[in-house]
């Protein structure tokens, strides 16, 4: 993923797994989402692909460098699946590479995903590597009876090298940041030469059926350079499975219904991946604003139904507003957002018979603060505590909000001299509603102010 303010590898790896849970349960309808999660966290492992050591290099800026390595070091990482697990799902059975690229086309904090081909130092240990795996076995020449779907299969090679583009104390990531030499790259193809030789179809930059990637970068960890020295890179042969979500197709510059405190599109996408949902879901937003969550959502689970909840009149924010931004992009419209209150009973009641008077499988929402909490009622107890009271009252009720099984995920905001533990539900809360706090998350948005991820799981 592609460093970006405010998102560090815990919330891209979050939402990675988030994604990957609901992919795999909505395609195999015997799992449970939140289940699969908690296999996924016991036998998951991400770990660096590349290394910057500022401090065993000469004649560089550490302050501006010991900044700029954790950004680096961060962003390629290999994920990796263990055996070791207490439960009985057999996750690698599940961890197809289509499988692995629905989970990452609904991801807005990953780049890319790619499958690993082959590692090493030299060129030639990939060539090895790549043809005792016969990873390409399949578009390679292997008799004079070459099939058609061999000749077919267009591939292409596409070189990339993360190292000091154009600071001298800093290797980048990202865009500007690859370094593109020709020179470079007629090397690494003459290198690859004796196991690219044998492949069969054609050769397609524009869109290969086949996107194969070299990337190189630095390995300060077992490459102990004397000098900065851009030929000591590590290389890693891979295929391209997919790019992460075209999520700014709903970026807020781009939508007919505008308010004056959008959610951006990175983080409505985030938090339903966290949420983990996914096709023939119900999912509410009791603060929905314009409706950027549902949007998301939309976008990612095209079946899902959705519902909003929004206190402002339709003067303020059109509901018409909010439903051409769903019919303009292809999408599935919520069935309402509804003009009201979500602390009234009344209003959630109104809610729950859009959907045939059921509890919603997912509640996910970015509760007013700052702006929009002046703006509102609450006063003393944050407004995610309000909204779990209202939870717990209406399973109290025999009226539940949300269904057991079912996750709600929101934000919680928290000042300078604040503290999160202060600002949390209480347990007794927590038991009335009938929730279990599962996650935390930090997400810092300025010195003064940070908002928090929180997702739980009713029971």
């Amino acid at each position: 993923g592609e460093y970006k303010v405010g998102y560090s590898k815990s919330f891209r790896q979050a939402e990675f797994l988030g994604a990957l849970s609901a992919t795999i349960a909505s395609t195999h309808n015997q799992l449970d989402a939140s289940q699969t999660y908690n296999s996924l966290l016991q036998s998951t492992s991400f770990r660096n692909a590349f290394t910057f050591d500022p401090t065993k290099r000469n004649g560089l800026d550490l302050n501006t460098s010991l900044n700029q390595a954790s950004i680096y070091n961060d962003a390629l990482q290999y994920m990796s699946l263990s055996d070791d697990c207490d439960d009985d799902i057999n996750l690698q059975m599940f961890m197809t590479p289509q499988i692995m690229s629905d989970a990452t086309k609904r991801c807005a904090l990953i780049h890319a995903m790619y499958q690993v081909v082959a590692t090493g130092m030299e060129y030639s240990e990939l060539v090895e590597q790549s043809i005792n795996s016969r990873a390409f076995h399949h578009m390679m020449l292997r008799s004079k009876a070459t099939t058609a779907t061999q000749c077919q299969t267009t591939w292409a090679l596409f070189r990339e090298e993360f190292s000091f583009a154009k600071d001298v104390n800093c290797p980048r990531f990202g865009k500007g940041g690859t370094v593109r030499s020709e020179s470079k790259e007629r090397n690494a193809i003459s290198a690859l030469k004796p196991l690219l030789k044998d492949f069969v179809g054609k050769v397609n930059l524009k869109k290969p059926d086949c996107p194969i990637y070299l990337l190189e970068g630095l390995r300060d960890d077992i490459i102990l350079p004397t000098e900065r020295n851009d030929d000591l890179l590590y290389k890693i042969l891979a295929i391209r499975l997919e790019l992460g979500a075209k999520h700014s197709i709903m970026a807020p510059n781009t939508r007919i219904c505008k308010s004056t405190t959008p959610l951006d599109s990175t983080t409505a996408h985030m938090l339903c991946n966290i949420a983990m949902i996914h096709d023939d879901q119900t999912i509410l937003d009791p603060f929905a604003g314009s409706a950027a969550t549902l949007l998301a959502a939309s976008l990612i689970a095209s079946n899902a139904q959705t519902v909003g909840i929004e206190v402002a009149s339709d003067d303020v924010l059109s509901r018409e507003d909010i439903r051409q931004d769903f019919v303009s992009r292809g999408l599935k419209p919520p069935l309402a957002v509804l003009e009201g209150d979500a602390m009234n009973e009344s209003t959630r009641d109104d809610a729950r018979r859009l959907i045939g008077g059921n509890a919603f499988d997912v509640i996910v929402t970015d509760p007013p603060y700052g702006r929009r909490e002046g703006m509102s009622k609450f006063e003393g107890m944050p407004v995610l505590s309000h909204l779990i009271d209202v939870i717990g009252r209406d399973r109290s009720s025999g009226k539940p909000l949300l269904k057991v099984g079912g996750r709600m995920v929101a934000f919680q905001p928290c000042r300078r001299g604040q503290n999160i533990h202060d600002l949390l539900p209480s347990p007794t809360q927590l038991e009335r509603a009938g929730l279990e706090l599962q996650d935390v998350r930090e997400q810092r948005l300025s010195t003064g102010l940070s908002r928090w991820v929180l997702s739980f799981l009713s029971v």
